[in-house]
Order: structure tokens, then sequence, then C-alpha cells
């Protein structure tokens, strides 16, 4: 076990960010158990806000106590992983600055930086002055894994996990297809790649047809394109028809993790999201995956 402060930065690591308020442990099991996967090294992270605007205002006695809690919070996580999955190498870091910032800046260098999610509305999730998730899913350099934790369990899994990759058949994702196959093969899941179309503006049947066989056609290329490398992998295509979000979260239910790709359109515009990922963060009944363009 070291200490971030000591240890550097490594290149791919999976990366945890903690909240101290939340106590849950879904969020570090999720990481805990990719780093195991993936044979990786676990960061474990808790930032330290500036209390102020300015950092010269006698702030130090406040800050002595939050770095101190955030150690605490720290050592009980680590402790935790070290007894649930004995990894070899269980990072701790004490950031100074916002938790965006520090899991963006680690982002650069991590296979995936995981977030739990304490069910907040969606107004509250982006302009709350404490909101990680949206901000974080849009500027990440590396997949943003987002864990919410229910209340009570959403749904029963089915008997065999089963991953949701959600594609856009106009401009599919390869870097959101490449992980999902990646991460279906690492953990002996089967794959559904789902891609939603809006109804027609006319409801005729033969219409809606064609535009789910161009669909499921255009489904089955782009999937084939990354199966190859995945021989194991079980896939299965689905085109209806419907809101994406609504679809999604259907699909979501039953599912290990939803996987999406972060849209091109949405690249450089700060904290933004398109509505499809946005509303998937707020609604999925399982961990969502936001995975950047290349």
């Amino acid at each position: 076990m070291n200490d971030g402060a000591s240890s550097g930065t490594g290149k791919g690591e999976v990366i945890v960010g903690l909240d101290p308020r939340d106590r849950s442990r879904a969020a570090v099991a999720w990481a805990a158990a990719e780093a195991r996967l993936r044979r990786l090294p676990l960061r474990l992270v808790v930032s330290v806000p500036w209390l102020v605007d300015t950092r010269h205002l006698g702030d130090e006695p406040q800050r002595t106590t939050l770095r101190r809690q955030a150690g605490q919070e720290l050592e009980s996580a680590a402790a935790w992983v070290e007894a649930e999955y004995a990894l070899p190498e269980v990072i701790m870091e004490v950031y100074d600055g916002s938790p965006v910032a520090a899991l963006t800046s680690g982002s650069r260098h991590a296979q995936s930086v995981v977030v739990g999610s304490r069910d907040l509305s969606r107004l509250q999730e982006v302009l709350g002055s404490d909101s990680v998730v949206v901000p974080l899913a849009a500027r990440a350099q590396c997949p943003v894994v987002v864990v919410r934790e229910p209340p009570t369990a959403r749904t029963a899994r089915t008997s065999r996990p089963r991953l949701v990759v959600g594609i856009d058949a106009d401009s599919p994702s390869s870097p959101a297809l490449e992980f999902a196959f990646g991460e279906a093969a690492l953990r002996g899941a089967a794959l559904n790649a789902v891609s939603v179309g809006r109804p027609p503006l006319l409801p005729l049947a033969r219409r809606r047809q064609r535009a789910e066989e161009r669909r499921h056609g255009a489904l089955a290329r782009a999937v084939a394109e990354c199966s190859s490398g995945f021989p194991g992998v079980h896939v299965e295509l689905e085109v209806p028809t419907g809101d994406p979000v609504e679809e999604l979260v259907r699909a979501s239910r039953t599912a290990l993790a939803l996987v999406v790709g972060r849209s091109r359109r949405h690249a450089g515009t700060g904290g933004r999201l398109g509505r499809v990922v946005h509303g998937l963060l707020h609604r999925a009944g399982c961990p969502v995956v936001v995975v950047p363009p290349r």
C-alpha cells in the first residue's frame, strides 16, 4: 500500500474518487474488481477543495482538519479493499483542489476513473456546487464509470452477466464498442449492442421496417469491425424504435453495465454532455460507462 505523495503517478491504473459523505463502497468495489481483473494498480483519491477564493486567508486550521478526515477515509477504504480484494498495489492520494480537477487530471494516464453517484436529481447534479459526475464525464480522457447506489436493489440480474452498449447507427463509436467488447471478455459476459431509432414521422409499417433494417445493417457492420479480437464474446443486436434514453434505461435494468460513447459534437464544450448520455447517468439501472472519442 503506497502513499500517492511518494509513489508518483503511474501509467495504466484504475482511479476511484472517494466522497467522505458517501459511506457506500459500491464505486470502490467496482474499481477494485476492475483493477484485479486487469492486474493494474488501484488509486484511491480524496480531494480537499479550497474553502475560499484565495488560498491565503487563514483557512489552514480548517484545511488541516479536512485533510485529516480525507486521510482517515483513504485508510478506511484501503483497509476494506485489502480485506476484500487483496490487490498487490493500492495507492492513496489526497488532492488539494476540486474533485473534478483531480479526476480529470488523473484521467490522462488512467485506464478508467470510477465515481459514485448519490442519486441526485438532474438539477442538483448540474447546478450543485459539489457536482462531479457530469463535468467529469464530459472532460475525462479515459472511460468514466458512474456507479449509482440505489436505496434498494433495482432489479435482479440475469443468470449470465450481460453488458449493454448503446450505439448511434449514424455515427457508431468505435471506442465505446471496443471498450464494451474488452470489458465483456474480461468479465465473461455476453454483450447486447443496441441502436435505437426514433419513430418515423409517418407511422407506415413498411417505412419503419426499412429503417430498422438499415440500422441493423449499420450496427452489424460496426460490431463486426470490433468483434474479431474477441471471439469468445457472444453478441446480440437490438434495433428498437423509440426514445433512446427510455430504451437504453429499459435495457440497463438487468445489465452488469451500460457503455455509451461521448459524442464528438460536445468536444471542447466544457461540462456539457449530450441529452442521451446525460439522461442515462441519472436513470440507468446499472453502472454507466462513458467512453470519450479518440
